[in-house]
Parts: structure tokens; C-alpha cells; sequence
């Protein structure tokens, strides 16, 4: 691997880490709502999880734009090993599909206030 690509490691490692990250937050939400009963202090966990599953996502994207910049930019130079940028790319894009599942999970277990059903509109019927 190049010095130009194994500078881009650090964001590699970024991304991968990310999807632990956001599963790791949302089962910490989920074993504090279930001991706490007061709702305004429910959605106060839920919005504080929420905005750091959001920054760890945006740290994500970003991680993975500069390495996606500087992969191309690799192999545009003449003077390149594009295997090496190539396993790079493999690897993270892998990341990002992990990350992107994570996001997916948590979305799923707390949906956005439009999405999830109010109290006032009829249930459906099962």
C-alpha cells in the first residue's frame, strides 16, 4: 500500500467502526428505557441517542468521502498500485454497507416521529 493510501486508513478504520458504534448505542438506549417509566425522560434518552447516532453516522460519511477521493485520485497517478487501491475500496465499501445496516436496525427500533403511530389514530386491527 502507498503512503498516499495508508494515510487513509485512519478513515477506514473510522467507517468500520462506526456500525458498532450505532448498534452499541441503540442496545445502551434500549437497557435504559427499560428502567425508566417518566416519558419526557424516555424521549430525552431517545433524542441524546438520536443525535449521537447521527454524528457518528455524519463521521462515517465524511471518513469514507475523503477515502473515496483519495482512492480515485490513486488511481488516476501513473506510478500506482492499483491493487492496493482496490482492496481499499473493497474494504470500504463493505464498511459502509455495515454502517448502513446499523442505520437501518435503529431506524427500524425507533422510527421517526412521522412514521410511528399516534396515540389518538385508531390501532389497526390484527
Amino acid at each position: 500500500m502507498t503512503n498516499r493510501l495508508a494515510g487513509r486508513m485512519k478513515d477506514l478504520g473510522v467507517v468500520q467502526q462506526a456500525s458498532t458504534t450505532i448498534l452499541e448505542l441503540g442496545a445502551a438506549l434500549d437497557d435504559r428505557l427499560l428502567k425508566e417509566n417518566r416519558p419526557s425522560e424516555r424521549m430525552r434518552m431517545l433524542r441524546d441517542t438520536t443525535n449521537r447516532i447521527i454524528r457518528t453516522a455524519n463521521d462515517a460519511a465524511q471518513a469514507y468521502s475523503r477515502a473515496s477521493r483519495a482512492i480515485v485520485a490513486e488511481l488516476e497517478r501513473p506510478d500506482t498500485d492499483p491493487g492496493a487501491a482496490r482492496d481499499l475500496r473493497r474494504r470500504l465499501d463493505a464498511a459502509r454497507r455495515d454502517v448502513m445496516a446499523a442505520l437501518e436496525v435503529a431506524q427500524q427500533r425507533y422510527p421517526p416521529p412521522d412514521d410511528a403511530p399516534s396515540p389518538e389514530s385508531p390501532q389497526p386491527e390484527v
